[in-house]
């Protein structure tokens, strides 16, 4: 189900898709300190020419991506295992026949409607049947906007980008949001490029458009009302910004009152829409005025019958794929030409995915308690609390940033928060109905209850103990709003993390994910929020400058990057992850050193500490992906691919060089003048 899309700066992650990494290692107790698999080796590759292949090349050769992955690695290995878990969990709970408003009951009834098949199929389009009357008696513009808002409580993001998060500047109260939205392909970029590859997906998505109208009983007209639809798409493509503008926090902050919103916007009866969305408030922070202009022209200009028609396929689209298998084929055909993926995950895999994101808390309860053990928080607290350390003594020795400078990046360094494993408090799911025989109601009931707990949070001051991921989950992330770290007990586990492993493996892994997401409070966007979260400069000209001028290396360094082709890294798209990944490599590395295993020379396995660290690293991005997937990674995500990942990070790092023996001439080295170190 769509979610809530937040802006595209609104968090920095390690990783935004999960399935990107690989590792074929089972956790074995006392031996868990040899831990690398250096069965995947290529002996063929030089580590001195391209450490990824060298560490991964030997399991990239003989490793095929299953069928219904776009994927495959560590990542997709873990969240494989990490799934089975859940499912086992669920499983019981659907047995349990446990009480009604339970936990249990709730994730266990939920899951047992996702994976009711032939009910499904029996229903078929039925479940849908009342809200599509609904949308064809629309008449209006304002009947269009009262539908938006209707579908908003439902939990479907439609036709625009609301959502109640922090004000940027003032981090103690929670705001309503308004961003560019509307759009069923990625973003901008693919309504407006002309190389073969975008068109065909262009091409497509106008057929499945059409497919969508056609399932629903409209043949007839479904090539009209798929021309209609795209036509508003790309009008509010072309008024949209690309990835690359939405990284400037200042340029996307602009705080609006109600009234010269109805002055500038008109069409959108904004005292109304803000109403039936359940904002009570004067002022709203917009991220991209010029977006909501061009829509309120739009409400006008367009046909009610071709504005019906874009809210009935957005609508379809977004239950799709949990209603009958022509739907369900038909969603996966489009999705497959941007994921590579050539047949569909199994269902239980699709919805126990699906319970994880509607009921994250109730089942992240019952997971933390069989999975996460208590002292894996404590190692990773001291891992984090070393890291930290070892960022301030960085700091300290920077020749390029003032004293004045230092003191206030030091002061945001030590307000860090850690939130390690779960959230202290869970969400209370008391209020939200959910029944064996009908996953279409249990998502709207799902979806309502996620829309009002975000919306009643407007006007209130912030609580900072709060997730944004479910426990989980294999990812981690840095949150400017609330300047804290977080990571979910689902990455919590090898290859990332191992409770007896040794230091090399451990900071070489996890703990250069650590220093990643530290670093993130320091990037070109996250440097631009103080120590409580505010939107506000605190550098001084002279060391902004500064800064400037070495994330400008990082960003040229990344632009030479080749993925497929003559497709490249886009160094501006990805300068925060990319100054994360080289700043959390050599944190980690000092950090490192400072154990006993970092201070010793001795070998196990025939590699030296160091040289254990960094293939540490490396192994955590093994990985393969299919070239479509690649290709909108590429197009869509600020994250580099995993090749770069590792090479771009250790290449700028003088550690490396020592380790393997890298000198000039050999295809990983940089001169010093080229290497990229901002932190």
């Amino acid at each position: 189900m769509k979610k809530m899309i937040r802006r595209a700066y609104r968090f920095w992650k390690i990783c935004s898709i999960v399935f990107l990494f690989s590792c074929n290692q089972k956790n074995s107790g006392s031996a868990e300190n040899k831990l690398l698999d250096q069965t995947g080796l290529d002996s063929t590759v030089r580590p001195q020419d391209d450490f990824f292949h060298y560490v991964n090349g030997g399991w990239i050769k003989k490793t095929d991506i299953p069928a219904s992955e776009a994927t495959w690695g560590a990542g997709a290995l873990l969240y494989q295992n990490t799934t089975q878990n859940l499912k086992n969990l669920i499983d019981s709970c659907a047995k349990l026949n446990a009480a009604k408003g339970t936990n249990e009951q709730k994730v266990g009834d939920f899951y047992t409607s996702a994976m009711d098949s032939a009910g499904i199929e029996k229903k078929g389009f039925s479940p849908l049947q009342t809200d599509l009357q609904r949308i064809a008696s629309l008449q209006s513009p304002k009947d269009i906007l009262h539908e938006v808002a209707l579908e908003y409580n439902l939990g479907i993001s439609a036709l625009m980008n609301f959502y109640a998060n922090q004000d940027d500047k003032n981090s103690e109260q929670v705001v309503a949001h308004f961003d560019q939205g509307g759009l069923g392909l990625p973003n901008k970029d693919y309504y407006t490029k002309k190389d073969s590859a975008t068109v065909n997906i262009r091409n497509a998505y106008l057929s499945y458009i059409a497919k969508i109208f056609t399932l629903s009983g409209d043949s007839a007209t479904a090539k009209q009302g798929a021309a209609s639809v795209m036509k508003i798409e790309n009008a509010l493509a072309i008024a949209s910004k690309t990835p690359v503008e939405l990284r400037d926090p200042e340029g996307n902050y602009h705080k609006i009152s109600i009234a010269e919103l109805e002055n500038k916007a008109s069409n959108l009866n904004w005292r109304e829409l803000l109403d039936q969305l359940g904002v009570k408030q004067d002022t709203v922070l917009m991220g991209q005025p010029g977006f909501y202009t061009a829509l309120s022209g739009l409400l006008q200009s367009a046909p009610i019958s071709d504005w019906k028609n874009y809210l009935r396929f957005h609508f379809i689209d977004n239950y799709a794929p949990y209603l009958d298998s022509r739907f369900v084929n038909a969603n996966f055909e489009m999705s497959k030409l941007l994921t590579g993926q050539k047949e569909l995950q199994p269902r239980w895999k699709r919805m126990t995915a699906l319970t994880d994101a509607q009921l994250g808390d109730a089942l992240g309860q019952l997971y933390v308690k069989k999975y996460f053990p208590p002292e894996a928080k404590q190692r990773i607290l001291d891992l984090v609390n070393n890291l930290q350390e070892t960022y301030k003594e960085r700091i300290q020795k920077l020749s390029w940033m003032s004293d004045s400078t230092k003191q206030k990046a030091l002061l945001k360094l030590n307000a860090i928060a850690k939130k390690i494993g779960y959230p202290d408090k869970w969400k209370d799911y008391s209020s939200v109905e959910i029944t064996k025989d009908d996953v279409i109601q249990n998502l709207k009931n799902t979806g309502h209850f996620t829309y009002r707990y975000n919306v009643n949070k407007i006007g209130k001051p912030v609580d900072r103990s709060e997730w944004f991921m479910t426990p989980p989950t294999i990812d981690a992330y840095y949150n400017p709003y609330t300047n804290d770290i977080n990571f979910p007990a689902g990455i919590l586990q090898p290859p990332f993390f191992y409770a007896n492993g040794d230091d090399a493996l451990n900071y070489g892994a996890i703990g250069i994910v650590i220093g990643h997401e530290i670093t993130h409070g320091f990037d070109d966007q996250g440097r631009q929020y103080d120590a409580k979260g505010n939107l506000k400069s605190w550098w001084l000209p002279a060391d902004s400058a500064n800064f400037r001028k070495k994330a400008n290396l990082v960003v040229e360094q990344y632009n030479h990057s080749i993925v497929i082709d003559t497709l490249h890294i886009n160094g501006e798209l990805t300068q925060g992850e990319n100054i994360a990944d080289i700043g959390g490599v050599a944190i980690a590395y000092e950090a490192f050193k400072k154990t006993e295993e970092g201070k010793s020379t001795e070998k196990i396995d025939g590699l030296t500490p160091d040289q254990r660290f960094f293939v540490a690293y490396a192994e955590i991005w093994r990985s393969k992906w299919r070239p479509e997937f690649e290709r909108r990674i590429v197009m869509t995500n600020p994250h580099s691919t995993p090749k770069y990942r590792v090479n771009n990070p250790i290449s700028d790092n003088p550690a490396f060089y020592e380790a393997f023996n890298v000198k000039p001439g050999d295809k990983m080295y940089r001169p010093d003048s080229l290497r990229a170190q901002v932190w």
